[in-house]
């Protein structure tokens, strides 16, 4: 063979080899050794808006999802749980979350449901109020303005100062639904527009009563019973415990792309026992 020809055959072989190696790189290896695409990459910018019980439970996630995906940002917006429902149905953002479920008028908008959560609804009270629980009648009564005291309901003798949601709560309906039988707070009533808020007042607010969701107690307010039950996660599980609703996050038809990945992460088995459990009942348990 001459040097010439052998020569050829060398550089051909080498070219071959090299082909190779960068067809190697740019795929992975099945299980099997057979060689396979890389996974896309996700990139672009996701928006929710809505509840602020749901908004702590977004932004974890939207934390963690941006850590796992660098390309991609996400942003969180309060505003309550109606915002999020109509922000969402008009395309203004992909995902809206909520903290109760649709109305009757809001199921034709094309939404699709995913819960997220189990929360719990706990009557709070000012560390000066020296009761323990309320039942669901006296419950009513000082919300709606019937009573107006606490010495009425076994407290002392000093005004009752009421804190509610604003109107676009979802924390606010489920309240007005099942403990206020659909109707109305007290005309006068302080309205709060989060949580945090409504647990600020009530612990600088002497004589004070409001709600919360349970994720957001702490040791500043004192919550009561109702009717004899205390509110937690294991009294909403079996059911023994009436103020309680779903969590939800909602999309505009089936969750595709960045939202559904972004849902898969938040219904995963690891952020819900890590970060769902820490305050709220995890999908994984019910």
């Amino acid at each position: 063979m001459t040097k010439k020809r052998l020569g050829l055959i060398t550089a051909v072989s080498l070219a071959v080899a090299l082909m190779l190696v960068f067809a190697a790189a740019g795929c992975g290896e099945s299980d099997n050794g057979t060689a396979q695409p890389e996974e896309p990459k996700l990139s672009g910018t996701l928006n929710l808006s809505g509840s602020t019980t749901v908004l702590p439970l977004a932004q974890e996630a939207a934390d963690m999802f941006m850590d796992e995906n660098p390309s991609v940002t996400v942003n969180v917006q309060g505003g309550g749980s109606s915002v999020g429902i109509s922000n969402v149905a008009e395309s203004v953002v992909d995902i809206g979350n909520a903290s109760r479920g649709l109305k009757d008028e809001e199921k034709s908008l094309g939404l699709v449901d995913h819960e997220i959560a189990l929360d719990v609804i706990v009557v709070i009270v000012h560390s000066d109020v020296p009761l323990e629980g309320l039942t669901a009648d006296q419950v009513f009564d000082i919300f709606t303005g019937k009573v107006t005291n606490w010495k009425d309901v076994g407290g002392p003798d000093q005004a009752i100062n009421v804190v509610v949601r604003d109107e676009a709560s979802g924390t606010r309906e489920m309240f007005d639904e099942k403990a206020l039988r659909k109707e109305a707070p007290m005309a006068g009533a302080i309205e709060c527009n989060s949580n945090g808020i409504v647990r600020q007042t009530v612990s600088s607010t002497p004589f004070s009563v409001g709600y919360i969701s349970l994720g957001y107690l702490d040791s500043s307010v004192k919550a009561l019973k109702y009717d004899g039950v205390e509110g937690s996660k294991v009294t909403a599980v079996d059911k023994s415990y009436p103020l309680s609703r779903y969590l939800h996050m909602f999309t505009r038809g089936e969750a595709t792309g960045l939202a559904g990945a972004f849902l898969d992460l938040v219904l995963s088995d690891g952020f819900q026992n890590d970060v769902v459990s820490q305050e709220y009942i995890p999908m994984t348990e019910i």
